[in-house]
C-alpha cells in the first residue's frame, strides 16, 4: 500500500499547509481505486459531484455539498467515476498546534478525534460558499507567499477547523463540549499513553481521579459510547498501526500489549475489526511513500 507523505518544499521554503483543486493532482492516484494511507490530515470541500470513500470497513457515499474530514493512517479507497468539482485542504497536525501550543487542539475536533461518527458532513449551499471562501484565502495566499504568509495562514486554518467542528457538532447531535470539558481531552491523551499497559475503565478513571460511574457517563455524553467501548476501540486501532507499519510478529504485539496468548488478541482484534490481524496485514501492510503533490 501506499503512503502519501507531505512535501513541505513543494513552494521552496517549508510549507506545512497546502490547497488546491481535487482535478490539479498530478497523478490522480486517489481516481485508481487502489489503498493508500497519509501522514497528514485532510479535509475535502466537495461543491458537486458524487463517489464513494471507504475507510476499511465504513463506505461513505458522498454528494455535493459536502465536507468530508480524513485522519492520518487511515487506510482509504476512493470509488469516483468523474472527479468531482472538489477542494482539498491538507496539512501536517504541528502546523497549528505549535502555534496555538495546545497539543490536543485537533483532538478537540469532532471530526478529527475519532470519536466514532461519520467523517462525512452534510452542508448547505450558503455553508458550501462560506467555506470556498475560506478555502481560496488559503489558497491565494498559499500562491502569493510572504514574510507574515504562515500566520495568516494559521488565522484562515483556525476560523475554518471551528466553524466545520460547529457545523459537524451540530449535525451529528453530540452534546459534550471538547473545549469545557478538559477531562473528556485528559482522558483521550491518557489513553494513546497508557494504552499498551492500562485497559480497564478502573484505571482510567483512577488516573483522572473520577468517580467511575461519572467517567462512564461523560464518556456518553461527549462521545456516545461508553467508556470500555472507547478503550477497545483505541486498542485495536493502536494495533492496526503496528500490523501495517512495523514488522513485528502478531505473537509480539499481543503479547506487548498485554495479551495473555496471541490468541486471545486475534479473537479480540476480530471482533472489534472484523477480521483476522494476519488478514489485515496482508490487506492493508506493506506501503511505498509518495509526496503528496503526486497523489
Amino acid at each position: 500500500m501506499v503512503q502519501v507523505k507531505f512535501d513541505k518544499r513543494k513552494y521552496g521554503r517549508e510549507l506545512l499547509v497546502d490547497c488546491f483543486h481535487l482535478s490539479e493532482i498530478a497523478g490522480k492516484n486517489l481516481l485508481s481505486g487502489q489503498v493508500y494511507t497519509i501522514s497528514f490530515y485532510e479535509i475535502y470541500l466537495i461543491s458537486e459531484g458524487k463517489g464513494s470513500v471507504t475507510l476499511e470497513t465504513e463506505v461513505i457515499d458522498f454528494n455535493g455539498p459536502s465536507v468530508i474530514f480524513l485522519s492520518p493512517a487511515q487506510p482509504r479507497k476512493w470509488d469516483i467515476q468523474i472527479v468531482p468539482d472538489c477542494m482539498m485542504l491538507i496539512f501536517e497536525g504541528e502546523f497549528i498546534e505549535a502555534f496555538l501550543k495546545d497539543s490536543m487542539f485537533l483532538s478537540r475536533l469532532y471530526y478529527f478525534g475519532n470519536y466514532n461518527c461519520s467523517q462525512f458532513v452534510p452542508i448547505d449551499s450558503i455553508e458550501n460558499e462560506r467555506y470556498k471562501l475560506l478555502f481560496g484565502w488559503i489558497m491565494s495566499e498559499i500562491k502569493n507567499l510572504v514574510e507574515d504568509s504562515q500566520h495568516l495562514l494559521r488565522a484562515y486554518l483556525y476560523e475554518l477547523l471551528i466553524l466545520l467542528n460547529r457545523k459537524f457538532t451540530a449535525h451529528n447531535q453530540l452534546k459534550g463540549n471538547l473545549y469545557w470539558n478538559t477531562d473528556m481531552i485528559r482522558f483521550k491523551k491518557l489513553l494513546k499513553e497508557h494504552i499498551k499497559d492500562r485497559q480497564t475503565v478502573r484505571e482510567y478513571a483512577d488516573m483522572l481521579q473520577m468517580n467511575r460511574n461519572r467517567f462512564s457517563q461523560l464518556c456518553r455524553d461527549t462521545f456516545g459510547k461508553d467508556a470500555q467501548t472507547l478503550i477497545r476501540n483505541e486498542l485495536a486501532q493502536t494495533c492496526k498501526y503496528e500490523l501495517i507499519s512495523t514488522a513485528k510478529t502478531i505473537a509480539e504485539i499481543s503479547y506487548e500489549y498485554n495479551f495473555s496468548a496471541p490468541s486471545n488478541f486475534v479473537r479480540f482484534f476480530k471482533s472489534i475489526v472484523g477480521c483476522y490481524p494476519a488478514v489485515y496485514r496482508e490487506q492493508y501492510g506493506n506501503w511505498g511513500s509518495l509526496p503528496a503533490g503526486k497523489s
